[in-house]
């Protein structure tokens, strides 16, 4: 009996998991009718939920929906009533002037299971786990600790025309002359000049507790996909920068120069990997936010993913600069919650691109 144990708890852990994550999504359905009755309502319910499945599958990333709508709506369908639960009746109207019943729900969407069907479909995951790419990755978190910020340097040009204008009258009768003399002035001035402006310069610091949340989300994401995560730190065995050297570049740029990135793919392909991906979160912009009262900080995400065949790395998927937002009575949460949600939107990205392209 024990040894039954262990199996079934993994696969009720594995369901648990798929059923309890979902995203909460809104639907309305409208049935015309020539007689009122409980199936008019039944099928407006299936319509709502129809619409609100239309509504979710328009937050695909633009290489989820070419997969979806050219390999997956059909299948997509058939599932229909698992990808949906939880429905309840917000708000319903029988029009009797125009014999016309509306209803409006809310209702869940699994996201897990949305995406095991589109792994399970992906070229990666038709594949041994022994013939499994190789995927490495080095994903950073750079928090902005300090940024000198210079005032606009301004050049005044000023231009001061002045004109005099000298009049005279004479006159005279036989006895006497009089001379008159009047004088005005006109003052023309013309201003002008140029602002000159310095970009802030900004001193980063490399966080490795932050790191440790990426490398999560990386191999956890990588593995569902079915891709065979590995460390940076093999890569150094083939000529990378050792990671102390990635983290000096980092304190002062805000981005890894061209040479160095070079470097690291040059190692990937001595090392004969499949992919290696590259990217960093920059945390800023910790402020309160004046609507709600709490913390709100920015999470700057870029990722970008190389294919490595013969002896040559092209890249195939990419995110650039996307800002995501967390809010948190604790600055701590609400960086880590800003950090985790740039890097499962990079990595979902990257993932379903190629996926998409069937990138094995």
């Amino acid at each position: 009996m024990k040894r039954y144990l262990i199996p079934l708890l993994v696969v009720f852990l594995a369901f648990s998991s798929i059923a309890s994550e979902a995203k909460e999504v809104r639907g309305v359905g409208s049935v015309k009718y020539s007689w009122f009755n409980d199936e008019v309502k039944a099928e407006a319910i299936e319509k709502a939920k129809e619409d609100a499945w239309k509504n979710y599958v328009g937050s695909f990333t633009s290489a989820q929906m070419a997969m979806y709508q050219s390999q997956l709506k059909s299948q997509f369908a058939a599932e229909l009533p698992n990808l949906i639960s939880n429905v309840r009746v917000e708000a319903e109207k029988n029009d009797k002037s125009q014999d016309l019943f509306n209803v409006a729900i809310r209702a869940e969407i699994n996201d897990a299971l949305v995406a095991e069907i589109f792994r399970r479909n992906s070229a990666a995951a038709n594949q041994d786990y022994r013939d499994a790419a190789d995927f490495g990755s080095l994903f950073l978190a750079k928090v902005v600790v300090s940024q000198k910020r210079f005032d606009d340097r301004r050049t005044e040009v000023e231009r001061t025309k002045t004109n005099s204008t000298v009049e005279e009258d004479f006159a005279s009768d036989d006895t006497s002359a009089v001379d008159s003399v009047s004088t005005s002035d006109m003052t023309v001035r013309e201003t002008g000049g140029s602002t000159v402006s310095r970009r802030a310069e900004s001193e980063y610091e490399v966080n490795e507790d932050y790191n440790d949340s990426l490398a999560d989300v990386v191999y956890e994401k990588l593995e569902d996909a079915g891709y065979f995560p590995l460390e940076y730190v093999e890569l150094t065995d083939c000529g990378a920068p050792f990671i102390e050297d990635v983290y000096g570049e980092f304190r002062s740029n805000a981005d890894m120069s061209s040479r160095m990135e070079k470097s690291i793919r040059d190692a990937a392909v001595d090392c004969g990997w499949s992919y290696i991906g590259i990217g960093s979160v920059t945390l800023s912009g910790h402020r309160n936010d004046s609507a709600t009262g709490l913390r709100a900080v920015d999470a700057n995400v870029s990722y970008s993913v190389w294919s490595i065949e013969d002896g040559r790395a092209r890249r195939v998927a990419s995110v650039r600069n996307k800002t995501h937002t967390a809010m948190h009575q604790s600055e701590l949460a609400a960086e880590q919650e800003a950090v985790i949600k740039a890097a499962e939107y990079a990595l979902d990205t990257v993932v379903a691109k190629l996926q998409q392209r069937s990138v094995r």
